[in-house]
């Protein structure tokens, strides 16, 4: 894997890259833009979508780009973490439990197939986005049932009380990337089509499946002047030196970056835009010591992340964009799980881990097998980094290297290994404690374990509803799983784009970290 192009949320996409539908190989029209135009634009991007489809995207932040284009959300997330009207004009929780949450439909928008928008093809959309194991199908799961109230207005019945539904509603989670009728009505077709709401639909007859895919403005969207090129093609280039070059010939406008060409990049006069994105490092998932039975012991997690020369390796990874941490969370979410005073709870002791290790009875260490792909989260560089200090503890590491996250995550979700390495960005606490932490959260968790100390302050924390309640309740939750050692975080790393000058419309921030190309414009 190349740094700049993220995998998000690797637990919903494993099953997602195994149906993904390939588009056909089509005449290159369109593909060829220069990327300069002032009335087309070409950017570059590090992946090719699993699927056009939002309901089966995996979980690759550059996959957002493709279903942006096309697939309007029912609310906008804003690159400062905002939120925004799009298909829905107002929103509001109709409880004070927070279990039921409406949304009112914008008036007057049509699909790209022509059709206009109802409630009905909302709940259609919700209800086939809990079953395709797509990207969205953990979030949309929260969603209990979906209930149309006339043409306009829409109900959503949740499981549990959920603070987030609405953020869950927005581009970055495509539970709000509402589905046409006609594509609803045949959904494998959109692997190779769109039938969206958005200001753009894909262009069949321009498109190279895996090499680029044209994009032309859809005549129905609403909103003619948030409709700025009459074509946008996005190149799939997917390595990050390769990426630069292009843009430097002036065949692209944009692309993903990386701290290896970023210097180059600056030197060269283009637009930097960064933001802390993911958090890097392994993921100690044999709690119970089913394989490897020192993991059993807390204080044997405790060493293996006191052996950690986290500054090291966050340099070596990430250049000066990479940010040591002992957490799972980032700053960006303050009030909601970060605490500053844990960042570096295990500071890099190499004496101290050796004394932990001998307390737990492995003086001499033990082995252990962690998995790790080149295509999720810089796996084997995280892997193979920490493996060298861990070595140094008598810890052997065995790195078992897979060509594909599908791959891994089928053994991984088996319980064949006690470990893997990767990334996760950061999210809402509420969000991600439901993807890693939970006894059922599944490849994250594949043992099932539960600590009753850290489920207690889940449930703390999740019936929280004040500020101040909420934000000590996720700070305790933080604390928790820094102290049980689940998991060896190493570094915060960011996510890296280059654009061309004049080129406007680029934002993004660690609460949204993926640009959004809608916005893109001269």
């Amino acid at each position: 894997m190349t740094r700049w192009y993220k995998r998000r949320k690797l637990f919903s996409g494993l099953a997602a890259a195994a149906v993904a539908v390939p588009l056909a190989a089509c005449s290159a029209g369109g593909g060829t833009a220069a990327g300069t135009g002032h009335d087309t634009i070409t950017i570059g991007i590090g992946s090719a979508p699993v699927s056009l489809d939002p309901a089966r995207a995996a979980n690759s932040s550059d996959g957002q780009a493709y279903t942006d284009l096309a697939y309007e959300p029912l609310i906008r997330l804003n690159s400062d973490g905002s939120l925004a009207p799009a298909l829905a004009t107002s929103w509001r929780y109709t409880d004070a439990k927070l279990t039921t949450f409406e949304v009112t439909l914008r008036h007057g928008v049509r699909f790209s197939d022509g059709s206009p928008l109802t409630a009905t093809d909302v709940v259609h959309y919700l209800s086939r986005a809990k079953t395709t194991n797509g990207v969205v199908t953990p979030y949309a799961a929260a969603i209990t049932r979906a209930q149309a109230v006339g043409t306009d207005r829409v109900v959503l019945h949740l499981a549990a009380p959920n603070p987030t539904i609405a953020q869950v509603l927005t581009q970055r989670y495509y539970v709000g990337s509402i589905v046409g009728p006609i594509g609803e009505s045949d959904p494998n077709s959109l692997g190779t089509s769109t039938d969206g709401a958005g200001p753009y639909l894909l262009d069949k007859a321009g498109t190279v499946a895996n090499d680029h895919y044209t994009y032309v403005p859809n005549p129905y969207y609403y909103d003619k002047s948030a409709v700025h090129f009459t074509k946008f093609t996005i190149r799939v280039i997917g390595n990050p030196q390769t990426a630069l070059s292009t843009l430097k010939s002036g065949q692209v406008a944009y692309v993903g970056g990386d701290f290896s060409t970023v210097d180059e990049a600056k030197s060269s006069g283009y637009s930097v835009y960064s933001a802390v994105s993911d958090w890097y490092g392994v993921f100690l998932i044999d709690r119970s010591g089913t394989l490897v039975p020192a993991l059993a012991k807390q204080g044997v997690r405790q060493a293996l992340n006191y052996a950690l020369d986290r500054r090291g390796i966050a340099k070596a990874l990430f250049g000066s964009y990479g940010v040591p941490t002992s957490e799972i969370s980032d700053i960006a979410y303050a009030n909601d799980g970060y605490d500053p005073d844990y960042v570096n709870y295990y500071g890099y002791d190499p004496a101290k881990a050796k004394q932990l290790l001998e307390q737990n009875g492995y003086a001499d260490g033990f082995g252990l097998t962690i998995a790790a792909t080149t295509t999720y989260g810089d796996g084997v560089e995280v892997a193979q980094a920490i493996a060298g200090d861990w070595a140094k503890l008598g810890v052997r590491v065995t790195i078992k290297t897979y060509p594909s996250v599908a791959a891994m995550g089928t053994d991984v979700g088996s319980k064949k290994y006690p470990a893997f390495a990767g990334n996760l960005d950061v999210q809402p606490m509420f969000l991600e404690s439901t993807q890693i932490l939970d006894k059922d959260a599944g490849f994250f968790n594949p043992f099932r374990y539960d600590d009753p100390t850290l489920s207690a302050l889940l449930a703390t924390a999740r019936a929280a509803t004040s500020s101040s309640a909420v934000a000590a309740g996720w700070a305790a939750v933080e604390r928790r799983v820094v102290e049980l050692g689940w998991f060896a975080p190493v570094a915060s790393g960011p996510t890296l784009y280059y654009g061309v000058k004049g080129l406007t419309g680029i934002a993004l921030s660690a609460a949204n970290f993926v640009p959004d190309p809608t916005q893109f414009h001269y």
